[in-house]
């Protein structure tokens, strides 16, 4: 692949990538105009389904930054849905609505009505054919009507409940969906930016990519109940859309920017990519111990020293015996929560206070059953910090959490 050939392919790639958060952003807003007796289903009979008892209402999302609207563009979306609107029998035709939407590098400011003939002309094609004799090529006329085995009266009542709904460019449509948000949750505009708006692509993703129907439906009470502050998601999406040293750079202002001043306890779930070792990690968990732990503050009074949880789900118990073994030779004072070789975990060992005279430097659980029992066990406030490579631990989400993907231990040491 010579030079060229690659940065068409991530003009492509990029190009891709954005169709696909367009249709997000498009989701969004629809789920947070739906009223109380309304369902949405992405990735239905369309890119999304507004449901209810009187209508349902079927949107396509069509992005397209160097392509004008045109009778072939507007043909590739509105045949799939007159195919699906003859399959319902005439009497539920007029509960159906359709809506093409979306942005075209040109098109009208105001799209007319398509009337029958509009219609009619955008069922035209008329591809090239080659002839086997003689190879040459000669256009020929197929009519899409005829081969849908629509009548006019068929055109005409898909017409009443077809519209073309233009949209903003990208970055335009991406500020109108972080208002909305704001609106809707009644936040800042710097939390709708950094908390809501990632939270929503979040969820986005994930009702889409659902393989159950019921599972790719959501309410808008449910939505927004989903994505309220109590917890910051951020998803690959939003990653790829910032770059890495500005995606970093948000999140560190937001969430790291001040050390820990306060008596919480945080917990810190990492997982790293294969390609990062123990010297990588060894580094990260120095680099959290210096910024979260109070172990080498002499003048905190003991109630509000603090020190952070750590638990590596994906580390097998050998590699995570060297880590801490290594913290050791460091000069941490580290808890596991076992008071001596062979005996029982317990959290009340895990949890043993930070003093002057035993300043524990950090705490490490071991699996899942052990992390649940230390958050149980704690005191005081709780934040997790969910630190992954596109796949977060599932965690209760009614804590308060903090949930970034990473590509490299490296990157989280920016965030952090």
């Amino acid at each position: 692949m010579t030079e060229n050939d690659a940065l068409e392919a991530l003009r492509e790639a990029t190009a891709t990538i954005r169709g696909y958060i367009y249709q997000f952003d498009a989701s969004i807003l629809a789920v947070l105009a739906a009223t109380s007796g309304q369902e949405v289903t992405v990735e239905g009979v369309e890119d999304f389904d507004v449901l209810s008892d009187e209508a349902d209402t079927y949107g396509q999302v069509k992005y397209y930054e160097a392509q004008k609207l045109t009778d072939s563009t507007l043909r590739d979306a509105i045949v799939p849905m007159i195919e699906g609107f003859l399959r319902y029998p005439a009497d539920d035709r007029n509960r159906k609505r359709y809506i093409l939407y979306g942005h075209f590098k040109q098109a009208p400011e105001d799209v007319p009505r398509i009337l029958l003939g509009d219609l009619q002309r955008i069922l035209i094609q008329r591809p090239y054919k080659v002839d086997d004799a003689t190879g040459e090529k000669a256009r020929t006329v197929v009519n899409l009507q005829t081969k849908l085995g629509a009548s006019d009266q068929d055109l005409v009542a898909f017409c009443n409940q077809f519209t073309v709904e233009l949209s903003q460019p990208f970055d335009q449509h991406r500020v109108r969906v972080i208002a909305e948000l704001r609106t809707a949750l009644g936040v800042t505009k710097i939390e709708a930016e950094s908390f809501s708006y990632p939270s929503a692509l979040s969820a986005m993703a994930g009702l889409s990519s659902a393989r159950a129907k019921l599972d790719r439906t959501t309410t808008r009470k449910a939505f927004l109940q989903q994505i309220r502050p109590k917890m910051a998601l951020y998803s690959a999406w939003a990653l790829r859309m910032e770059g890495e040293i500005a995606y970093c750079r948000k999140i560190r202002e937001l969430h790291f920017a001040r050390l820990n001043i306060d008596s919480h306890d945080r917990f810190f779930v990492i997982s790293l990519p294969d390609t990062d070792g123990i010297e990588e990690l060894h580094g990260l968990v120095q680099h959290i111990i210096s910024r979260w732990s109070s172990h080498k503050i002499n003048s905190k009074p003991d109630r509000e020293r603090y020190a952070p949880i750590f638990f590596l789900p994906d580390l097998d118990p050998p590699v995570l015996a060297q880590l801490k073994l290594r913290l050791v030779d460091d000069s941490h004072k580290i808890s596991d929560g076992y008071a001596f070789n062979g005996a029982p975990f317990t959290t009340e060992h895990l949890m043993l206070a930070q003093t002057r005279q035993y300043p524990v430097s950090a705490r490490f659980v071991m699996d899942h059953d052990q992390f649940n029992a230390a958050l149980a066990a704690s005191k005081r406030g709780r934040l997790i910090i969910q630190l992954h490579t596109g796949e977060p631990h599932s965690i209760d989400p009614a804590i308060q959490q903090i949930t970034v993907p990473i590509s490299s231990a490296s990157m989280a040491k920016k965030i952090i």
